[in-house]
């Protein structure tokens, strides 16, 4: 079956003002974790270095651990349990309704596939709103690094063009699956200048970062871009639909975002491997 003509894809107005409102709540959240930075805060010691005491800083890890838990449990799943062992006619699936990825009715191939892929839309939406809320918070606050801007801008962008598509559901879900190693990043950040208690806790969450970061940043990751590129190169990939700027920025997007993970690589080494027996 043919990809649909740009002209008839729909729900851009409906995928517009979800977007927003994605966005509104996340950094609604932000600072809801700010405001109530001086009640949630007595329940740990404060930090030895004093910018960690900061309540922007402290509620952005607070934040970031929220975001991971919750893009976790909606991307995981669709992907190790329906979208891995999936052929390509499935793995490389698009919709044009982008309002919700609902499957295209004439499309019975697909029609099976319904739940697994509005999954991973909705997934999609969270991932790239958060990460743009993420963006404007680092910013505005001071915190935003080079390698940072370069992560968020790389992973935005290939949110707005794979979401706003509704295309390629196992990359998006393999993109989504790297926030696993998160949780346990935040957790480590938080909570190692807090004193001798939080040791063992700073130590175990040090090693499982590690570890996940290992399997879904570096080797999930690297598999799901070359998969991608090679079913690209063969024409199976993305719907003709698609502008070819929007396909060759999205390809640049994610091979970027593992250049990104393989600059990181050596610091985490340096940091949490040397932990792991």
């Amino acid at each position: 079956m043919s990809s649909p003509r740009l002209g008839d894809v729909d729900g851009y107005h409906e995928l517009f003002w979800s977007a927003a409102g994605w966005t509104l709540m996340w950094l609604v959240l932000f600072y809801v974790f700010c405001v109530s930075f001086p009640h949630w805060s007595k329940m740990v010691e404060p930090s030895s270095k004093e910018h960690e005491n900061d309540r922007y800083w402290s509620s952005r890890e607070l934040f970031g651990l929220v975001h991971a838990m919750i893009i976790s449990a909606l991307s995981l799943p669709p992907l190790f349990l329906f979208l891995f062992d999936s052929n390509e006619r499935v793995k490389f699936a698009s919709s044009p309704h982008v309002g919700t990825c609902k499957v295209d009715r004439r499309d019975v191939d697909l029609l099976d596939w319904e739940l697994t892929t509005q999954a991973i839309s909705l997934a999609g939406l969270a991932f790239t709103t958060f990460t743009l809320a993420d963006l404007v918070v680092l910013s505005l606050h001071g915190m935003a690094t080079v390698d940072y801007t370069v992560h968020h801008v790389a992973f935005i962008s290939a949110g707005l063009i794979l979401r706003g598509n509704c295309m390629l559901p196992f990359n998006a879900a393999v993109l989504m699956a790297m926030e696993v190693s998160t949780p346990f990043l935040n957790w480590v950040t938080f909570f190692r200048h807090r004193g001798e208690q939080y040791e063992s806790q700073v130590i175990g969450a040090g090693v499982m970062f590690f570890l996940t970061f290992l399997v879904f940043r570096l080797g999930l990751n690297i598999y799901g871009t070359i998969l991608l590129v090679v079913d690209q190169a063969r024409g199976l990939a993305m719907p003709e639909r698609v502008p070819m700027w929007q396909q060759v920025l999205v390809i640049l997007a994610i091979i970027a975002g593992v250049v990104v993970q393989l600059y990181w690589l050596p610091r985490i080494w340096q940091v949490f491997g040397v932990r792991c027996p």
